[in-house]
């Protein structure tokens, strides 16, 4: 048995998805350093916005190239997760 666990994050693509991504991202490096910070990116959105954002991203309403820019406008109305108040006692 390994003792070194690494996680993974793995998911379906298409047959389109990867030969694009194999003639334009060549190595393992290369797509984990760029989707490691895409998915941090993600998880940021999903963690201050909850639902609203998992809709947004999953809707074909807003392209996703303009999801991020969306989100920061929409982070000015109001926040999932308030914060948390000191109460005394």
């Amino acid at each position: 048995m390994n003792d070194i666990y690494v996680p993974r994050f793995a998911f379906e693509i298409t047959e389109e998805q990867q030969k694009r991504v194999n003639a334009l991202m060549g190595g393992y490096g290369l797509r984990k350093a760029i989707f490691s910070k895409i998915l941090d990116e993600v998880l940021d959105i999903i963690e201050a916005h909850g639902g609203m954002a998992i809709g947004i991203l999953m809707s074909d309403v807003v392209p996703l190239k303009e999801v991020i820019p969306t989100m920061k406008e929409v982070s000015s109305y109001k926040r999932v997760k308030p914060k948390k108040e000191k109460r005394d006692g």
